[in-house]
C-alpha cells in the first residue's frame, strides 16, 4: 500500500513507475506492479499520466482528508457481476435477510469487543471489569434475538457504550481519553481511532466492489447517499479487533506523545502532525499484513474471507458466518 502524506507532493509515471516528487525533488519511486493501492492525504496531486498507469494495473486510489476523514475514490473497472448485484438488490428488500444478517455483525462485534476486555482484565485484574463484561454478555444475547434493526441498533449503541466506558480504564499511557468523540475528535486517542476506521473503511470498500457488490448497499446500517454501508457493515467485525488494539499497542507503550498531535482552530480536532501520521500509518500497514498466529491468514487477508462470506450469503442466501477474535 502506497501512503502519500507529504503536502504538495505530485505522483506520476515514468513508464511503468510510480513516481512521488516535491518540487525537483524525488521521494519515492516504486514499480506500479509492487503497489497494492494509493491512499492520498490531503493536497498531494496525481498527474493524468499516473491516473491511467493506476487504472491499466487495476490499482484504486483513496482520498482522504488530512485528518484521515474519507473523501472519495479513484476506482478501476474491477467487477461487471450484475446478477450479483441483483440478488444483492433482492436481498435487501428481505426484512427477514436483513435482520439475520444485521444480527450476526452487532453480535459479532460485541462478542469481540468483549474478548478484547476480557484479555486486560486477565493482564489487569485489580481493576474493575465485571460489570462492563457482564453488561457486554447480555447486550449479545439481546442482538440475537433482537426483532427489528431499531431495536438492533439501541442494543448495539448500549453495548458500545458499555465497551468505551471500559476502555478508558484499558489506555494506560500518558495520552488522555475522554469517552469516544468521533466528529471531531477531540482528543489523542479519538484522534487515532477514528483515522484507523476510515483507513479500515476504505479498505472494505474497495475489497467489496472488487468481489462485485455494491459497497452502498448495506444489510445494517441504513442507506443513505454517499455512505458505504455495506462497507460499515462489515467493518464492525474489526473494529475492536484491528484498530482498538492496534491503538491500544501504540498509547501504552507511549509510541505517540502529547507533542504529535495538535489542535485545530477552527473547529477543536486534535489531529495527527505529518511525521507522527507517517508513523501511524506505517504500523497500521505492519498490522493489517501481520498474521495473529503461525499460519494464520494476516489481519488484511481476513477482511478479504469476510468480504467472500458475504458474497456466499448473499448469492446463496445461505447463512452469513461473522469473524470473531480468539478468546
Amino acid at each position: 500500500m502506497l501512503y502519500l502524506t507529504e503536502q504538495g507532493a505530485v505522483l506520476g509515471r515514468e513508464g511503468d513507475r510510480l513516481v512521488v516528487r516535491k518540487g525537483e525533488e524525488v521521494l519515492l519511486s516504486v514499480p506500479a506492479f509492487k503497489v497494492e493501492g494509493v491512499w492520498v492525504f490531503g493536497g498531494v496531486s496525481l498527474t493524468t499520466p499516473a491516473i491511467g498507469l493506476l487504472l491499466a494495473q487495476g490499482i484504486e486510489v483513496c482520498f482522504f482528508t488530512v485528518e484521515g476523514r474519507l473523501k472519495g475514490r479513484l476506482t478501476p473497472i474491477l467487477s461487471r457481476n450484475a446478477l450479483l448485484r441483483l440478488r444483492q438488490f433482492e436481498r435487501y428488500t428481505n426484512e427477514g435477510f436483513r435482520r439475520e444478517i444485521a444480527a450476526q455483525i452487532v453480535a459479532a462485534k460485541l462478542e469481540n469487543a468483549r474478548r478484547l476486555l476480557m484479555r486486560y482484565a486477565r493482564t489487569y485484574p485489580e481493576r474493575g471489569w465485571e460489570r462492563p463484561l457482564q453488561a457486554l454478555e447480555r447486550r449479545i444475547a439481546q442482538a440475537r434475538a433482537a426483532p427489528d434493526l431499531e431495536a438492533l441498533r439501541g442494543i448495539e449503541g448500549s453495548g458500545t457504550a458499555a465497551y468505551f466506558e471500559a476502555f478508558r480504564e484499558m489506555v494506560r499511557g500518558e495520552l488522555r481519553f475522554e469517552g469516544r468523540r468521533r466528529r471531531p475528535p477531540r482528543d489523542p486517542v479519538n484522534a487515532m481511532l477514528s483515522l484507523g476506521y476510515a483507513l479500515l473503511t476504505g479498505e472494505m470498500i474497495g475489497k467489496i466492489a472488487a468481489c462485485g457488490l455494491d459497497p452502498y448497499i448495506g444489510f445494517y446500517h441504513e442507506v443513505r447517499q454517499g455512505r458505504p454501508a455495506l462497507a460499515l457493515d462489515l467493518v464492525e467485525e474489526f473494529r475492536h479487533a484491528v484498530v482498538d488494539r492496534l491503538v491500544l499497542s501504540l498509547v501504552n507503550r507511549r509510541a505517540f506523545r502529547a507533542e504529535d498531535f495538535e489542535e485545530r482552530e477552527e473547529d477543536g480536532a486534535v489531529l495527527l502532525r505529518p511525521e507522527a501520521l507517517r508513523r501511524y500509518l506505517t504500523a497500521y500497514e505492519a498490522f493489517m499484513r501481520r498474521s495473529p498466529g503461525e499460519g494464520a491468514p494476516s489481519w488484511r487477508e481476513r477482511l478479504d474471507e469476510q468480504v467472500r462470506r458475504m458474497v456466499r450469503a448473499v448469492w446463496s442466501g445461505s447463512p452469513y458466518m461473522p469473524f470473531r477474535m480468539e478468546a
